[in-house]
C-alpha cells in the first residue's frame, strides 16, 4: 500500500462492525488504524490522521465528546470526523453531532459504496481546505513582504482604490506631509485636499489617472518647515482584465537638492557665458585690427588667423551656453518672428557649408512655398548645427542632402547623411544636453570641439516655433533629421 494513502482511524467498540468497515476501506486503498474506545482513539489520533470514522456510542466516552476533544486539541483540530451509528439516527442526534464538530453522518450498517464515496468526498474537502489554507498563508506572506518593502522605502509611496480612497501610505509619505489625519486609510481625495490644499495639483493628476487608466507623471512643489520641497511623481493605475481601474500606485521622489544644484549650474553657466563675451570681443577686435593693419610676416599672419578662428569657436560655444541657460531658466529659447522664406535660409546655410568644407558635396532640393513668420537667424542656426553634424559624422566621399516641401499647414525639411548609424541606445537621447555622438566615423580630426549642446538647442529653437525635430538612423538608411515648422 502506498505510503501516501490517506490515514483513517476507525473507532468502534463492536469488533465485527469495526472489521467490516476497515475491510471495505482497505480494499478501497486507504490505510486504516483501529481503536475500540474513545480514549484509545484520542491516543492514536495525530497530525498524520486524515479522517476518523467514529461510532457515536462508545463504552468509555461518548462519540460526541471524542469529536469535541479532537476538534479542540491543537494537534488534531484539522482531522475530519465522520459519525457512524445505528442507534442515534434522529435529526436531533445528527444536529448535535454536527454542532460538536462532525463533518458527516452515516447510518450503520452503511452501504460499502456509499461509505467509500462519503470518505472520498470528505477527503476532497480536506485537500481543498489545505490548499486554500496554504494559498491564504502565501498570499498573506506576500502581502506582508510587499507592505514591509513599501513601508521601508525611502521615497513616498501611496496606494489608492478605484474611487481615490487612500488604502496605504508608507512612512516616507507620512514624513513628507506630516503624520496626522492626512494619511488615515479610507480618506478620499477631497478630504485630503481639504486638509492640505497644496495637494490640489497632485489630486487632479490622481483623478485623471483613475478616470483614464493611463499613467500620469508630473511635478509638485510642497511647502515645509525647511522651505519648499520639489517632488516628481508617477501615478500607475492597475487595470482589471476588462480595462477598469482596480487600484492606483503613487510613487514620489524628492528632487529638491537636484533642482537646487541644477538651477545653480544653469545660473552659473548663464553668468559665465555673458561675462566671457567682453574679453573675447576685445581679443577678437584686437586680432582683426592687427590683420587689417598689415605689415605682419607669414608666422604672425598665421598666428593672427588662428586667434580669430579660436575666437569664433569660443563665441559659438558661449552663444550655446547662453541659449542653454535661457532655455532652462527662461522657459525656452527666445525667437523674434518676421516674414521670411525658410527655403532661402536653408540655401544660404548650404552655401556656407560648401564654402567652409571644400571638397564635400552638399545638395539641396525644396518644393512648394517656404514663406512664413519665423526667426530667420535662429533657423539659420538650426540648419548650421544639423549640416555641420551631418558633415562631421559621414565619410568625406559621401554627399549630405537637404530636401523639403512646403504644404498649406507646415514646412517639412530633412537633412540626411550616409555615415554610420547612431547607436540604438543613444537615439532617444540625441537631443539631450551635454551629449556628443560616439559614432565610429568622424571626419574632423582632434578632440570634439563642441559642448554637446548643438542638438539640444536645435530642438529648443524648433519648440519655440511650435515645431519639432526628430531623428531616424540605421545602417541601411543612414541618418536623417526631420524638421517640422507649422505655419
Amino acid at each position: 500500500m502506498s505510503s501516501s494513502s490517506p490515514v483513517i482511524l476507525n473507532v468502534n467498540d463492536d469488533v465485527a462492525s469495526r472489521y467490516l468497515t476497515s475491510r471495505v476501506l482497505r480494499l478501497a486503498g486507504f490505510h486504516v488504524v483501529e481503536a475500540g474506545s474513545g480514549r484509545e482513539a484520542l491516543d492514536l489520533a495525530d497530525e498524520q490522521t486524515d479522517l476518523v470514522i467514529l461510532d457515536v456510542r462508545l463504552p468509555d466516552l461518548s462519540g460526541l465528546e471524542v469529536c469535541r476533544l479532537l476538534k479542540t486539541a491543537p494537534r488534531t483540530r484539522g482531522i475530519l470526523v465522520l459519525h457512524l451509528s445505528a442507534q442515534a439516527v434522529g435529526p436531533g442526534d445528527r444536529a448535535m453531532g454536527l454542532e460538536y464538530g462532525a463533518d458527516g453522518y452515516l447510518v450503520a450498517p452503511a452501504d460499502p459504496e456509499e461509505l467509500v464515496a462519503q470518505v472520498h468526498a470528505l477527503l476532497r474537502l480536506r485537500r481543498a481546505e489545505r490548499e486554500v489554507r496554504t494559498l491564504s498563508q502565501e498570499v498573506e506572506r506576500q502581502r506582508r513582504l510587499l507592505e514591509l518593502a513599501m513601508s521601508s522605502a525611502e521615497d513616498p509611496i501611496a496606494l489608492y482604490d478605484a474611487t481615490g480612497r487612500l488604502l496605504f501610505a508608507n512612512h516616507a509619505a507620512r514624513a513628507a506631509r506630516g503624520a496626522g489625519r492626512l494619511h488615515e486609510a479610507g480618506m478620499t481625495l477631497a478630504e485630503r485636499e481639504a486638509l492640505d490644499p497644496a495637494l490640489s495639483t497632485y489630486a487632479r493628476a490622481v483623478e485623471l489617472a483613475l478616470g483614464t487608466g493611463q499613467a500620469q507623471r508630473g511635478s509638485v512643489v510642497m511647502p515645509s518647515e525647511q522651505g519648499p520641497r520639489h517632488y516628481d511623481y508617477t501615478l500607475s493605475p492597475a487595470l482589471e482584465p476588462d480595462g477598469r481601474v482596480a487600484a492606483l500606485m503613487a510613487w514620489s521622489r524628492d528632487v529638491t537638492e537636484e533642482r537646487s544644484g541644477e538651477e545653480f549650474r544653469e545660473q552659473f553657466i548663464g553668468m559665465l557665458g555673458h561675462d566671457l563675451r567682453n574679453p573675447l570681443n576685445a581679443l577678437s577686435m584686437s586680432a582683426q585690427q592687427l590683420k587689417r593693419k598689415g605689415g605682419l610676416d607669414e608666422r604672425q599672419t598665421a598666428l593672427t588667423s588662428r586667434i580669430l578662428t579660436s575666437a569664433e569657436r569660443m563665441d559659438r560655444m558661449i552663444r550655446q551656453l547662453l541659449d542653454f541657460a535661457r532655455a532652462r531658466l527662461g522657459g525656452g529659447v527666445p525667437v523674434v518672428r518676421e516674414a521670411c522664406d525658410v527655403f532661402d535660409v536653408a540655401r544660404r546655410a548650404v552655401e556656407e557649408m560648401r564654402a567652409s568644407h571644400p571638397g564635400r558635396v552638399v545638395m539641396v532640393e525644396v518644393l512648394g512655398d517656404g514663406r512664413g513668420a519665423w526667426d530667420m537667424d535662429r533657423l539659420e542656426q538650426v540648419f548650421s548645427n544639423l549640416l555641420v553634424n551631418a558633415l562631421k559624422y559621414s565619410p568625406a566621399d559621401s554627399a549630405v542632402r537637404l530636401w523639403g516641401e512646403g504644404t498649406e499647414r507646415e514646412v517639412v525639411l530633412h537633412i540626411h547623411n550616409a555615415g554610420p548609424p547612431i547607436p540604438a541606445e543613444e537615439l532617444p537621447h540625441v537631443f539631450s544636453a551635454w551629449r556628443r555622438g560616439s559614432r565610429a566615423v568622424q571626419t574632423e580630426v582632434g578632440p570634439p570641439s563642441g559642448l554637446g549642446l548643438g542638438l539640444y538647442i536645435t530642438r529648443q529653437i524648433l519648440l519655440a516655433h511650435g515645431g519639432e525635430v526628430s531623428a531616424d538612423s540605421s545602417a541601411k538608411r543612414g541618418t536623417t533629421f526631420t524638421l517640422r515648422l507649422p505655419r
